[in-house]
């Protein structure tokens, strides 16, 4: 074998000056082997991809013990073309990981908050500065390098009052914070390509994932306890008060589910409808590790599809299904419900229902498109969808989902979880922290009537118009079934008895125009379900009277947005705060 010539060590030092001194030691000892084994020549080219490897690998600091495991990994298992492949994931993760490195992992509480503000400032002063002298164009420009950077979508420059909107919430250090925030989705994405979620490591959710998870439960519970809502009559109730008594609690929020699970099926089973529990998953390459904990390699090859990509290919899937069931005058109602694999890749359950002729039809259009991507790959008949007839003899439909939104939301009922064995209650916190990390809506129904009426109505506890009686009983006794009868029964669409009624328009603090919900409708006659206009502030911060003065203590109160100026019920009345 030939020895390095004196030019050659030359260059290899020049090389090494690139890297760690702990780095470039490594790799002596390295070449030396491969000098004897290999020749000289064939231990550069080995040299040429490493450094190149490590130049990309300096540019990580927190990550880099998961990234760097990752890229060798990637470099011994993909025969010779394994450095090439590990330098295209590694160009990947240094793009991805520019902004919100060291920055996310490691930033919380003041120190996210100091940074977020010195991020507004140098945005604004820049902002206006570039607009003064250089027009709006420019100004346009560096903005949309600015959102390009933080993550953030804007599509909307054609639209003068959304570009101006969009300008107003980044010289915010609050829109920033979030922006923060939102790129821990892209940290959570390269642990999972790293294989640090997965049954043997951490199922549905990374143990750094699960952690941030945890602290921002906290803070959300700190901030609820520190801050409170009064009202015009001088009525105050703490934010964690009036949480826990809507469907942010999970107990109410499992309790509203189930009754119109049980409603729907009521509905079926007076129609004379037939029930199929269906499940739809995305193909191998939307898989990242397997059950065994072995790593799919279509996955790589298709650039790592993040959980929401894999969910917005099972969103397009079902929009072919649903257009097709259309066209051939098919009509279906039901839920769907999202829920990981333990790789964190999404799959729905699905339960619908409808006349027993027409699901025929249905079933077919089901198979046919989940079937339409990768038809050929191995197992695909078996893994990529299930289809089950739900039969009355066997058990009620709400029996067969009922499991699946227990384990989606706290895992009450429910001793162990299936797809890990692990306790049902533990891997709630994990799915539901994989929910909020990759912004996966979990619950929907479909083909139904407007649960935004029925809370509505529910707000209502008396003086009630006899027009609107029977379906206000019916949601005030969570009759869910009734309730769908006196709004227009199953697929009832546009044609529903009530509507939500939204007010006026009026500026936001971003100049935008925006509505909120005021109450519900009949043709052109309103009903109004909302009577109070409340401020925000930090608990102890003052009283306002009603008059309307505020006497102030330790902070500036805030009106809270989207809400209604409308006169009380009759009676005055003090606000009883309920279940909504």
């Amino acid at each position: 074998m030939l020895n390095p010539t004196p030019q050659c060590l030359v260059w290899r030092e020049e090389l090494f000056k690139g890297v760690s001194r702990e780095d470039a030691e490594r790799l002596r000892l390295c070449l030396d082997d491969l000098d004897k084994k290999k020749g000289h020549v064939e231990a550069n080219t080995w040299l040429r991809g490493v450094i190149e490897r490590l130049t990309l690998l300096n540019k990580i600091s927190v990550m880099r013990p998961h990234v760097e495991k990752e890229a060798e990994r990637i470099a011994k298992r993909s025969g010779k073309h394994g450095n090439k492949k590990a330098l295209k994931w590694l160009k990947t993760v240094v793009k991805r990981l520019r902004y919100c490195d060291t920055l996310i992992t490691d930033l919380t509480g003041e120190e996210l908050a100091a940074w977020a503000e010195k991020k507004s400032a140098h945005f604004e002063k820049t902002f206006f500065a570039i607009g003064l002298s250089d027009g709006k164009e420019k100004a346009k420009s560096f903005m949309a390098e600015a959102l390009a950077l933080a993550g953030a979508e804007f599509r909307q420059w054609d639209k003068n009052e959304k570009v101006i909107a969009m300008a107003a919430r980044m010289i915010t250090p609050e829109w920033w914070k979030r922006q923060a925030k939102k790129q821990w989705r892209t940290v959570e994405n390269i642990l999972r390509e790293c294989g640090e979620v997965h049954n043997g490591a951490s199922p549905y959710l990374s143990r750094w994932g699960l952690n941030k998870f945890r602290k921002q439960q906290e803070a959300n519970e700190a901030f609820l306890k520190g801050w409170e809502a009064e009202n015009q009559h001088g009525q105050k109730f703490t934010l964690e008060d009036l949480a826990s008594r809507g469907v942010s609690n999970p107990f109410i929020r499992r309790g509203e589910l189930m009754t119109r699970i049980r409603g729907t099926e009521e509905l079926a089973v007076e129609l004379g409808h037939v029930g199929y529990f269906l499940t739809l998953t995305a193909p191998s390459k939307y898989h990242a590790v397997r059950k065994s904990g072995s790593r799919v390699s279509k996955f790589y090859d298709a650039g790592c599809p993040t959980p929401r990509e894999s969910q917005a290919y099972l969103v397009k899937v079902w929009a072919k299904i649903r257009a097709q069931a259309k066209r051939d005058g098919i009509h279906f109602y039901g839920i769907r419900v999202v829920e990981p694999h333990h790789d964190a890749t999404p799959h729905w359950h699905l339960m619908v229902f409808g006349e027993a002729k027409q699901l025929t039809s249905f079933i077919k259009t089901f198979k046919d498109y989940a079937m339409e991507e990768d038809p050929n790959e191995k197992g695909a008949d078996d893994a990529r969808y299930d289809v089950r007839f739900m039969n009355p003899a066997e058990g009620t439909a709400a029996g067969y989902i009922a499991k699946y939104i227990c384990k989606s939301i706290d895992g009450s009922h429910i001793e162990k979880d299936l797809e890990t064995g692990k306790s049902a209650a533990d891997m709630a916190e994990n799915i539901t922290g994989w929910a909020r990390r990759h912004g996966i809506r979990q619950f929907q129904f479909f083909g139904g009537v407007s649960v935004t009426v029925w809370r509505e109505l529910r707000r209502l506890k008396k003086d009630i118009d006899q027009k609107i009686q029977p379906i206000y009983e019916a949601a005030d006794a969570g009759r869910w079934k009734d309730f769908t009868k006196l709004m227009g029964g199953f697929c009832a669409g546009r044609n529903q008895t009530l509507k939500p009624y939204y007010s006026d328009t009026e500026e936001n603090q971003y100049g935008e125009l925006v509505a909120s919900i005021k109450g519900i409708s009949k043709g052109i006659e309103t009903f109004v379900t909302r009577f109070y206009d409340w401020t925000i502030q930090r608990v102890g911060a003052g009283s306002l009277s009603v008059s309307g003065s505020l006497s102030l203590g330790a902070a500036e109160p805030f009106p809270r947005t989207r809400v209604n100026n409308c006169t009380p019920p009759s009676g005055g009345g003090n606000y009883q705060p309920t279940y909504q």
